[in-house]
């Protein structure tokens, strides 16, 4: 029985011996295959870095140009706006400015024409004081 005890043993051990090499070969193979996962990880993230670093490039000149652009908008609708004010400012002024002419007009005819009136009435008042005391003067001349 010695002999079936060792022999049984030794099938075992080869059984076992052999299951333990099966797992060692799987182990490489996975220990093959994590560092084709590893490679394969190191090849994504380097593509990723990469593809980041253009997407970032391209976004960086896109918000530039839109910068840029911006700008121009900004200026042209500021000039836009101070054109408009300038030009409703002299608008304003100048009616301001008519205004103000005729009113100025108004009351320097309106005192012009009292200073006419009183020296029309002046000189009549002259003429009539003139003819007044002219008149019965001709007449005693003519009469007598």
């Amino acid at each position: 029985m010695n002999d079936r005890v060792s022999t049984t043993r030794e099938a075992l051990l080869a059984e076992l011996l052999g299951d333990v090499r099966v797992a060692l070969d799987r182990m490489d193979e996975l220990h093959a295959d994590l560092n084709a996962v590893d490679a394969s990880a190191r090849q994504t993230a380097t593509a990723l870095t990469q593809a980041t670093c253009e997407y970032r490039a391209q976004v960086d000149d896109l918000v530039a140009k839109l910068r840029v652009e911006m700008a121009a908008v900004i200026l042209k609708t500021t000039e836009h706006a101070a054109k408009t004010l300038v030009s409703q400012q002299t608008q304003t002024l100048q009616q301001a400015a008519n205004q103000a002419f005729k009113q100025a007009l108004t009351a320097e005819l309106v005192r012009r024409t009292r200073m006419d009136w009183f020296r029309l009435t002046a000189i009549g008042a002259a003429v009539g004081a003139v003819v007044a005391t002219a008149v019965p003067l001709l007449v005693r001349t003519i009469w007598t």
